[in-house]
C-alpha cells in the first residue's frame, strides 16, 4: 500500500501551481443580450450563483472602504504606473486581513487552453495563507490549502496540501503534501499558490515594470477606459512588455488589468502572448469579495479542516 501511495504522489505532483496572481477569460461568459452589445470584449459577468461559504467564516461585515477621491481618479489618466503603487499603499493602510471570494481561471498550459476553472478561495494576509476549493472543473484536486512557511521540506522547498479529485483515487491517496514551486508544478499551471491575492496581483504588476525600465526595454502602461466586472466599475489598464514566448525575464505581451473603482484592487486581470490580445495565456478574475471576515489559524488547519 504504501508503495501505491508513493506512486499516486508522484502522478500527483504535476497540479501544484493551482492558483495564480490574477489574469480572465472572455469566453464561456452569460450576459443579457444588450450587456454583449454594449460590452468589450474583456466585460466579465458572474456566470454561476456564489458557491456556499461555511457559516464559520463569515465572522463580521465586509470591510468599509472608502470611494477614491477626485485626485485619485485623476492620476489614473496622468501617471498609471503611480497609480498601481497608490493602490498598493492604499491597500496596506486600509488593513486588509483576509477575505473570501469565488475565483475563476483558466490558463494555457502544455500548449493547449484548459477549462475554465472556479473555485470558492478563504484567504489570510498574515501569515499568508490560501485554502481554495473547486466547484467548477477541477484540476487533478478539488482542495490545496497553502500557509507560508508551515511545510518544508528536506530542500527548503514549501510545501502545501492537495486532496486529490476522485472517490477510488482517494481510497489510495486521500491527501498529499507537495512543493508549490519545481519543474512539474510549473508545467501543470502558470501561476503558484503564494502567488494568488490582490497584493501579490499589484506587486507582480509592479516588479515587471520596473524591471523593464530598469533594463531599459521597452515597456508601456496606458489607460483604456471604464469597463466593470460583476456589475461593479472599473478602470483598466493595458501594459506592453517585450515578451519573448517564455516566462524569462517577461511573463506576456500584453496585461489587461482591472482595478476597482471602490476598492482599488485589481479584481481581473487578462494576460496575452501577443500585443493585440488575441493569444490567451491566462485569465484571472475574483468575485463576490467579502473583507475582513475574521479568518483565523484554525480555517488553515488541515487536522481541523479535515484534510
Amino acid at each position: 500500500m504504501r508503495n501505491k501511495k508513493q506512486s499516486w504522489g508522484v502522478r500527483l505532483a504535476g497540479i501544484l501551481a493551482v492558483s495564480l496572481g490574477l489574469q480572465c477569460h472572455d469566453a464561456q461568459q452569460t450576459a443579457t443580450a444588450a450587456e454583449r452589445d454594449a460590452a468589450p470584449s474583456d466585460y466579465v459577468v458572474a456566470t454561476t450563483a456564489t458557491p456556499t461559504v461555511p457559516d464559520s467564516v463569515l465572522l463580521t461585515t465586509p470591510m468599509p472602504i472608502v470611494a477614491a477621491p477626485d485626485e485619485i481618479a485623476a492620476l489614473v489618466e496622468s501617471d498609471p504606473v503611480a497609480f498601481v503603487r497608490h493602490c498598493r499603499e492604499s491597500y496596506l493602510r486600509r488593513g486588509v486581513s483576509d477575505y473570501t471570494c469565488r475565483f475563476t481561471k483558466q490558463e494555457f498550459v502544455n500548449r493547449k487552453l484548459g477549462a475554465v476553472e472556479e473555485a470558492v478561495v478563504r484567504f489570510r494576509e498574515e501569515p499568508y495563507s490560501v485554502d481554495m476549493e473547486w466547484t467548477k472543473n477541477p484540476p487533478a484536486v478539488n482542495r490545496a490549502l497553502y500557509v507560508k512557511n508551515a511545510w518544508v521540506d528536506h530542500k527548503g522547498s514549501e510545501l502545501a496540501w492537495f486532496r486529490p479529485k476522485g472517490a477510488i483515487l482517494k481510497l489510495f491517496v486521500p491527501k498529499i503534501k507537495q512543493p508549490i514551486r519545481g519543474k512539474r508544478a510549473k508545467k501543470a499551471a502558470r501561476r503558484s499558490l503564494d502567488q494568488f491575492g490582490f497584493l501579490s496581483t499589484l506587486d507582480l504588476i509592479i516588479e515587471f515594470t520596473e524591471l523593464a525600465q530598469e533594463r531599459n526595454e521597452s515597456v508601456r502602461i496606458h489607460y483604456v477606459g471604464e469597463r466593470s466586472i460583476d456589475g461593479r466599475p472599473t478602470w483598466t489598464f493595458e501594459r506592453h512588455l517585450p515578451y519573448t514566448g517564455t516566462e524569462v525575464p517577461y511573463p506576456d505581451a500584453l496585461l489587461r488589468y482591472h482595478i476597482d473603482q471602490e476598492w482599488l484592487v485589481p479584481t481581473g486581470c487578462y494576460s496575452y502572448a501577443d500585443h493585440d490580445g488575441t493569444k490567451l495565456l491566462g485569465s484571472y478574475v475574483i468575485h463576490d469579495v467579502q473583507f475582513n471576515v475574521g479568518l483565523t489559524g484554525d480555517d488553515f488547519d488541515p487536522k481541523k479542516l479535515g484534510f
